[in-house]
């Protein structure tokens, strides 16, 4: 077992009420990430979902959860909640890139908040698509907000400032017409500890290989996660979560497994890889993938039968580096 720790800030609306909670990301010695960290994100969606739960991070409210272009593109933003607010930051800018990760959320039905924004005429494309844009009112300054703030109503979104100090700045940012806010002057950031029960690398690994294999079955997915306690446990967390509302508790890896379905275990077994080595980089989980889905669709290309072994192939290329022992010990444990 491990610690895990996330932080909640609460999102006050103009009649001082919490309208919902900024899930943040902070370590052990408190300190935050930077908005663009893979793994601050990766860390704060697992917490979320399997290590302390949504529900007692934010209860009846909304969750405000950060999200990056990277966990997009591995469809990791599934795994969360429809109705929850996923934030993408702007802080190095609006381009194509941001644009495209924006408009993928919005094909996908999910509400968008464009975080540390600055209006520029470029970024108009980027405002069409997003349902919320977050100002920072410590980088803007009182007379740049209200200026921005202008610009922005014209296109009737809803407005959250941030870093709120004190009364005054509360008072500037609700006279411009802001909607919502946040900061130091109504509440700093609440860290919530709790116990992570860590799942076994190697076990992680090979569920991830085996559901690759379009001729899987619930069954021989269930032999393979009851046999690690670590999986067992997260999977258990994850499907009595607040996200899917069951009236009554899942006590049984079967339930769990044809509640879920496979479309929605394969990125839930690649969240739990990733919450898995937090000491290594994510560029190389990533690498990882990105091999095993090239080799799978040139296998593909190629005619060759069962495709998903190729995958397997491409996974475990890196298994030496994500296990730290010799690439003949780790695929020798593989077997």
């Amino acid at each position: 077992m491990s610690d895990v720790y996330v932080a909640r800030q609460p999102i006050f609306n103009r009649s001082m009420r919490v309208s919902g909670y900024e899930l943040l990301f902070r370590d052990q010695h408190g300190n935050r990430a930077d908005d663009d960290d893979d793994d601050a994100a990766k860390a704060v969606i697992s917490s979320a979902l399997t290590d302390v739960g949504l529900k007692q991070i934010v209860g009846t409210r909304d969750a405000w959860i950060r999200v990056t272009p990277n966990l997009i593109r591995k469809d990791l933003v599934e795994l969360l909640p429809s109705e929850a607010i996923l934030e993408i930051s702007a802080q190095k800018g609006v381009d194509e890139a941001l644009i495209n990760a924006v408009d993928e959320l919005k094909r996908a039905g999910r509400v968008v908040a464009i975080d540390r924004f600055s209006y520029t005429p470029e970024a108009e494309p980027l405002l069409r698509l997003v349902d919320v844009v977050k100002l920072d009112l410590v980088d803007l300054g009182r007379g740049q907000l209200r200026r921005q703030v202008a610009r922005i109503k014209r296109l009737e979104l809803k407005l959250c400032v941030s870093r709120v100090e004190n009364k005054a700045d509360h008072n500037v940012c609700k006279e411009a017409g802001c909607d919502l806010f946040q900061g130091y002057f109504f509440c700093r950031p609440e860290v919530m500890q709790s116990k992570r029960i860590d799942a076994n690398r190697l076990a992680v690994l090979e569920l991830l290989a085996v559901l690759q294999d379009p001729r899987i079955q619930l069954d021989d997915l269930q032999s393979r996660i009851a046999l690690d306690v670590g999986l067992s446990v997260r999977l258990l967390r994850y499907i009595n979560s607040a996200y899917f509302g069951l009236r009554q508790p899942v006590r049984s890896i079967n339930q769990a497994l044809a509640l879920l379905g496979l479309e929605r275990i394969r990125p839930w077994v690649a969240l739990t890889l990733l919450a898995s080595i937090d000491d290594k980089p994510t560029e190389l989980t990533i690498t990882a993938l990105a091999r095993a889905r090239f080799c799978e669709l040139a296998a593909e290309q190629r005619g060759y039968q069962n495709s998903s072994e190729m995958f397997t192939v491409g996974l475990l290329s890196v298994l030496d580096a994500l296990m730290d022992i010799p690439i003949e010990e780790a695929l020798q444990a593989y077997r």
